[in-house]
């Protein structure tokens, strides 16, 4: 395994998790499985001080993916940082340590004499390892072999952009000898130093060569990415390869790999759990308990389940907490009863216990590190505002907990029929993620407006036109259908034009704005309304630019803005008039210059958006939501 330290904590979750093939400087590596994390390798002093250091606690998130993976999960675990350059004769710092990668693609190949050599797996990177000692003929140009040139002009070694993968998140190298000798209906043991990838004058795959110089023949990549052509090398099975858990964990599995780049954007897709910490969770005194060591400390000490009242007030002085709150937390978890399995309701029922928060009393005085909310009536940013929406909360302190439970490669993993791909070959009892502070605002709907504006015929149209499609999109996956209403499609597509206008207005770049949708039309879950955020990975989040153009003074012009710019785009007309734009047609008034975002800001892969429902057609002005603010 090998070890590096050029990327940030929060992108060992997240672009870059266990499974994602990365490309660093000179090499390509693959982040490896939660086995060989550093607090699992460690012991004593060393991974306490890792677990302080990395540790990251959300309970009520901890809860609900207790309940849909089937296994306990007590807390998440960062990425640790990697060491610094100590002074001669210091100790390095107990609570860092370098994170683990495997080599994956095991195969490369010399830019200067084209030949393919195969690395393994767990080889060290050094200068000696990516350099290319072939004593072998060249296939390009002339001059001596590679082999024979003094080593600091010998070339460095690159690897191939060619891999094959399936859905469930397997990967593997291409099989370089079985598809040169494809074609001719016989295999070959080449020797190490006998395959050569070459380039042609012909266009495309086509002239792309890998060729075995020890029987003088050779393929090209053209028809390598065609869909089952690789059964013809692995038969009707997956030959099931996980090399982030090494190279023993390959596992049965039915799909038929297909030919992929090792950087495209189907090789990796990270499932990943959002959720805002909110009261009573991010009370400091809740966040204390549902830390594994904490809680575990004062089960150890429970007699026939009591706990003695004088352990916990020394417990609480050394915490730093009251005692007294500290006593009545404790006694009032130990008679809870454990979670049950997953809430009814699902995702939903999660979002609507935020959605709750937003609306309910501004936590203590004491307790608003983590979550702080103001809130505003909508009569105080004026009269045609206030017809649209009932409430502004702003939120000018919020934590995320962004986890990684898993992932897929070729489909999203929300179109899987079966689980993602493991991150460990055992279960965990916890998980990788990150926890980021910031601000946002919350904006809740009129619900009577939004009512009388779904009952309108030309939007019911609209409507069903998106619907029809998501739901032969999700037939066509073997999943249920998404649930759809014209509130979703107003309020997320409202989403992103604010927050484009948000982005002009307060100087932050549209990527770092995320929209958090709150929108359910259900008999007892009932929402309508949105958070627009931004987090970051410092200690204190954001500097208050966002909130502040949410105070009434400023929110209703930027609204005003938002809308009146979304009434022409610069592709207009074939934009309002369009029947149907990006993936699978899941758009209808919806293109990058009008209503997109960056992947990082939406929740819905920049699908399911038509701004006609938010401010009309030329034909029909009283479509839109928001013809009011038009006049």
């Amino acid at each position: 395994m090998s070890a590096r330290s050029e990327l940030r904590r929060s992108q060992g979750v997240v672009p870059f998790g266990v499974g994602a093939v990365i490309d660093f400087k000179e090499e390509s590596l693959m982040s490896a499985g939660l086995d060989v994390w550093p607090t699992e390798l460690t012991s004593g002093e060393q991974r306490a001080a890792l677990i302080e250091a990395c540790q990251v606690v959300d309970g009520r998130l901890a809860d609900r993916l207790s309940g849909e993976l089937g296994y306990p999960i007590r807390y998440f675990m960062s990425p640790a940082e990697a060491q610094e350059r100590a002074a001669v004769g210091a100790s390095p710092r107990l609570d860092r340590a370098p994170m683990p990668f495997v080599r994956f693609p095991n195969w490369y190949f010399c830019p200067r004499c084209r030949v393919l050599k195969e690395i393994p797996w767990n080889a060290q990177s050094n200068a000696d390892t990516l350099k290319c000692s072939n004593l072998g003929r060249r296939v390009e140009g002339r001059g001596e072999p590679c082999g024979k040139l003094h080593p600091k002009r010998r070339p460095t070694l690159a690897p191939v952009r060619f891999v094959a993968a399936c859905e469930n998140g397997h990967i593997m190298d291409f099989p370089w000898s079985p598809w040169a000798h494809k074609d001719v209906g016989r295999s070959c043991s080449a020797d190490p130093g006998n395959l050569y990838l070459y380039s042609t004058p012909a266009a495309g795959l086509a002239g792309v060569r890998v060729m075995c110089v020890k029987c003088n023949v050779s393929n090209s990549m053209a028809g390598a990415f065609r869909e089952n052509v690789l059964m013809e090398i692995f038969g009707q099975r997956c030959p099931g390869h996980r090399p982030w858990l090494g190279p023993q964990a390959a596992e049965d599995c039915t799909n038929i790999p297909q030919t992929i780049q090792r950087g495209a954007s189907n090789a990796y897709f990270a499932k990943v759990v959002s959720s805002i910490l909110i009261p009573p969770y991010s009370a400091k005194i809740r966040q204390l308990l549902d830390r594994p060591d904490t809680w575990d400390e004062i089960i150890s000490t429970t007699v026939d389940g009591a706990v003695s009242e004088q352990f916990l007030r020394a417990r609480a002085k050394n915490l730093g907490v009251d005692a007294e709150s500290f006593i009545k937390a404790v006694q009032e978890r130990l008679g809870a009863a454990a979670p049950a399995g997953p809430e009814a309701g699902g995702e939903m029922k999660y979002r609507f216990d935020e959605y709750k928060a937003y609306l309910g009393p501004r936590p203590p005085r004491q307790e608003r590190h983590d979550f702080d909310t103001a809130s505003h009536n909508s009569d105080t940013y004026g009269s045609v505002f206030a017809s649209l929406f009932e409430r502004v909360i702003l939120v000018p302190k919020l934590r995320e907990t962004r986890v990684l439970t898993g992932f897929s490669r070729i489909i999203p993993p929300e179109a899987l029929k079966g689980a993602p791909a493991k991150l460990s070959i055992n279960p965990k009892s916890w998980l990788p993620g990150f926890s980021v502070r910031g601000e946002g605002i919350f904006i809740q709907f009129r619900q009577s407006k939004i009512d009388a504006w779904v009952k309108k015929d030309s939007v019911q149209k609209r409507f069903r036109t998106l619907s029809t499609r998501s739901k032969a999109v999700q037939r066509n996956r073997g999943l249920p259908p998404k649930p759809l209403s014209p509130a979703t499609l107003l309020i997320h597509t409202f989403s992103h034009l604010l927050i484009r206008q948000l982005a002009f207005e307060c100087g932050y770049d549209t990527s770092s704005i995320r929209e958090r949708l709150y929108v359910s039309d259900g008999r007892d879950i009932k929402m309508a309304g949105l958070l627009l955020y931004t987090a970051s990975g410092d200690s204190e989040g954001t500097l208050g630019g966002l909130v502040r153009q949410g105070e009434p003074d400023r929110l209703q012009g930027t609204v005003q803005s938002a809308m009146r710019n979304a009434v022409i785009c610069s592709s207009d007309p074939l934009c309002i008039e369009s029947e149907g734009q990006g993936l699978f047609s899941l758009n209808l008034a919806a293109c990058h210059a009008c209503s997109l975002l960056p992947e990082t800001s939406c929740e819905e892969g920049n699908l399911l958006l038509d701004r006609a429902l938010a401010v009309g057609t030329p034909d029909e002005l009283d479509l839109g939501y928001f013809s009011g603010f038009l006049i």
